[in-house]
């Protein structure tokens, strides 16, 4: 899938925000009930995949997890878990990852392009911090510059595994390795992470049981191809 360019200016994302209203399966019981089941079962059938993976990341020196810290509902602090795909410390500079990027171990290239590292966030929609499908979740520093409409509708939802914008923008590393590096953050925040976070609350106005289960199951494709 081809990244698309992204142009729309924050006023008018902004304006779009003032009509965004996740419907009532974003926050029903139904939601956490699917949560739960779904991605037990989808723990229990990747474990062997996740097991393989854990030795992939241990062949270099550094924890097995890293854990980052995202916004969930509500404003809530979460921990998202991830398999590290980075040398030791070296994830603990810039947020933003580009292709190229000569922080990722070999191991951790593998794993991100096919999204094995994103696996153990089966374990925090378990836990209640996420939910299968919503808005992917972002630190704190990047969501305090969205306008405040926006951040109002999108700290209703649960942030997700997955999500629209998770497709549209699959090549998202692409996209970024084109925009010069001391001006990666300022085109994230006021481009691309508004563009993301909008796409991704105007499907939460429509989502149903339905609409997340084809979501899933287009994720599941798109890694394949």
């Amino acid at each position: 899938m081809t990244t698309p360019s992204v142009v729309h200016s924050i006023g008018a994302i902004a304006s779009r925000s003032e009509h965004l209203c996740p419907s009532k399966w974003c926050t029903s019981l139904g939601k956490r009930i699917f949560d739960v089941v779904f991605s037990t079962m989808l723990l229990v059938a990747v474990l062997p995949l996740m097991m393989l993976a854990s030795f992939a990341v241990l062949t270099s020196r550094g924890p097995l997890f890293f854990a980052s810290d995202r916004v969930g509902q509500r404003g809530k602090r979460i921990r998202v878990l991830k398999f590290r795909t980075m040398h030791h410390r070296k994830e603990l500079g810039v947020q933003l990852t580009h292709k190229g990027d000569d922080r990722i171990t070999r191991a951790g290239r593998f794993l991100r392009s096919w999204k094995i590292d994103e696996l153990p966030q089966f374990i925090n929609v378990v836990r209640g911090d996420m939910s299968l499908v919503g808005p992917r979740p972002d630190s704190a520093e990047f969501l305090n510059t969205l306008p405040t409409s926006l951040r109002s509708v999108l700290a209703s939802v649960k942030p997700g595994v997955t999500s629209v914008a998770t497709l549209i923008f699959r090549n998202e590393e692409d996209l970024l390795s084109r925009i010069p590096e001391n001006e990666l953050t300022s085109y994230y925040v006021t481009t691309l992470l508004p563009e993301k976070v909008c796409v991704d609350l105007e499907y939460a106005c429509h989502a149903t049981m339905f609409t997340d289960a084809k979501l899933l199951l287009q994720t599941l494709l798109a890694i394949l191809r």
